[in-house]
């Protein structure tokens, strides 16, 4: 490491890459981070499901439930401050400590506001989209349908990361992403004949015979593009992280999605989606401490997906969504004591080994015995030529 010449200059010294606090010092390191950050993931999710049901089920009364989109809104708020410190805290690290403070944050805000920010704009904005599509969803569907109409994200996160990424899918890979979702679905569906009358619903829905109830092909296609937004928004911000890795740091990257998702979540969401509502009734309108549980779990639930979607991809995190799911399903048998179903206990059973199969790979073939590995070797070996004497 080298000054430069000036010695006046108050220039940041690296020490460190700056790609943040989760550095892959190491292949071991990595894969310590990867698993940690999984078992986080379902952890978060699991204690998530509850928590929301909590929330979304009061207050009673003559008061008011809370608006998503003020949630969505102070979701976002928290995690940028949260990847804010963390980013300052990164940036601290990187750099010698005979540097003032000043210089490295200002390095810091050069990178927050560097010239490739606005590609975090794309993200931000399909961001508030899905949140508004799921708003419009749950509104117009039943919460089983709506559940299993948007397990579609799996399958089309995996497009995306194929179409952006380059991702390689097996056959065997294939097989075991179509039995999650449909060993979701059934964990999620409280028995055959629930199953069935859904297919049946869902297959009306698609043919458009839905009699008078038009609301729910409205809100068929909102989970339906929920989907698709919520593969192409992960996948998308998975490519920013990777390409720019060694650059710009992951919690730089989360404090410019974080910055950019505030506006469209304050305007569309806040202003036009609920803005007659909030004026009435207040922005805390219906607020509990099961809502702000909701709401920090929520932000630290979108910290860890990005430490998974660096150490590991988006179809892991999937893989981690769905266990949990299976998780909840659990907790909710041994808790309220709702009797297990052969329906949803075959499902989760699918979902296992659909993880099982996703992650295992194909076995090595058997060692060649030491004659045939003598033979391939003698066969290997280039024919001696001969010249011909005259």
């Amino acid at each position: 490491m080298h000054h430069g010449d000036n010695g006046n200059e108050d220039v940041p010294i690296r020490v460190t890459p700056d790609i943040g606090l989760v550095a892959p010092y190491s292949r071991r390191w990595r894969q310590s981070v990867q698993r940690l950050s999984l078992a986080l993931l379902v952890a978060q999710n699991s204690v998530l499901v509850m928590v929301m049901h909590h929330s979304l089920s009061g207050p009673t009364g003559a008061q008011p439930r809370y608006r998503a989109s003020t949630a969505v809104l102070l979701v976002e708020a928290v995690k940028l401050a949260a990847s804010l410190v963390l980013a300052t805290y990164d940036s601290c690290a990187s750099y010698r400590s005979n540097q003032s403070c000043r210089a490295v944050l200002g390095h810091l805000r050069k990178s927050i506001f560097s010239r490739d920010s606005w590609k975090l704009v794309v993200p931000a904005a399909l961001y508030t989209l899905q949140n508004s599509l799921v708003y419009t969803a749950i509104s117009n569907l039943d919460a089983v349908t709506f559940q299993v109409t948007c397990q579609l994200k799996i399958i089309t996160t995996v497009l995306f990361s194929i179409l952006l990424l380059g991702k390689r899918i097996s056959s065997k890979q294939w097989l075991s992403l179509i039995l999650l979702t449909f060993g979701i679905a059934m964990v999620q569906i409280t028995g055959p004949l629930n199953a069935l009358d859904r297919m049946q619903g869902i297959i009306a829905l698609l043919r458009g015979d839905v009699g008078s109830n038009s609301g729910a092909v409205k809100g068929f296609l909102a989970a339906v593009a929920s989907s698709l937004t919520s593969g192409l928004t992960c996948v998308y911000f998975e490519k920013l992280i990777k390409d720019s890795r060694g650059s710009v740091s992951l919690w730089t990257r989360n404090v410019q999605l974080s910055f950019f998702s505030l506006f469209p979540a304050f305007l569309v969401g806040v202003c036009w989606q609920d803005g007659v509502a909030i004026h009435r009734d207040g922005f805390f309108a219906g607020y509990t401490l099961a809502v702000w549980l909701t709401i920090l779990l929520q932000a630290v639930g979108g910290l860890i997906v990005a430490v998974c979607i660096t150490y590991a991809d988006n179809v892991t995190k999937n893989f981690a969504a769905s266990l949990s799911i299976v998780v909840s399903y659990g907790t909710t048998i041994v808790v309220d004591g709702i009797p297990a179903t052969l329906h949803s206990t075959a499902g989760a059973s699918i979902v296992l080994l659909a993880m099982y199969l996703y992650n295992s790979r194909s076995p090595a073939p058997p060692p060649l015995l030491p004659m045939a590995r003598q033979r391939m070797h003698l066969a290997e070996k280039p024919a001696k030529t001969h010249l011909l004497q005259p």
